[in-house]
């Protein structure tokens, strides 16, 4: 899979749907992860995927195509993701983010928080987990804020390239369902 970064991303971007930030995603010549040939990529079909997004406040479904390439050099198939998807998932990014945020900002029960976002509460505790593993790398890259809170939801949302930079840097992307390797958690 090769994360590319979505046009005009930005998670405080609120006056436009992750579905439009889906469609304006324009794929650009990339170098092979495996063989690292440039420019030897070809289209070689698509599949299909739910994307739960965040639209004015409420829970979306839409249906995504996910382009997929051929490397010509070593034959290995790649697909293409706009960084509002994270791999392997079905929520977006800004999804994520906006339910971490109202998490912080205490605008509900978690029950409540729940129901109106259409999870369940093992996911939000999940994703409050990994977005404190994640902000804490982040943090160290950064030096910039002690803590997960939310100036900390503030400051990552206005990073403009944060999930492609996060995605070169760590090998796996913001919020992505991923154990930390030692010397990335700081244990090792």
């Amino acid at each position: 899979m090769i994360k590319e970064k979505a046009i005009l991303f930005k998670l405080n971007l609120t006056n436009i749907t992750d579905n439009e930030l889906f469609r304006a995603f324009i794929p650009r010549k990339k170098t092979c992860p495996k063989c690292k040939a440039h420019g030897r990529l070809k289209p070689h079909g698509s599949y299909g995927r739910d994307m739960l997004s965040i639209n004015g406040g409420n829970p979306g479904r839409e249906r995504v195509r996910i382009m997929r390439v051929i490397c010509t050099s070593c034959n290995t198939t790649h697909a293409l993701l706009p960084d509002i998807l994270i791999p392997y998932g079905s929520y977006s990014l800004r999804f994520i983010i906006s339910v971490i945020k109202a998490y912080l900002n205490r605008a509900g029960t978690v029950e409540e928080l729940c129901s109106r976002y259409q999870i369940a509460i093992s996911t939000l505790y999940r994703w409050k987990a990994l977005f404190k593993n994640h902000t804490n790398l982040l943090l160290k890259a950064f030096g910039q804020i002690s803590q997960a809170t939310k100036e900390a939801v503030a400051f990552i949302c206005g990073i403009e390239a944060l999930p492609a930079s996060f995605s070169d840097k760590y090998g796996f992307s913001f919020l992505q369902g991923q154990k930390l390797r030692a010397k990335d958690s700081g244990t090792g």
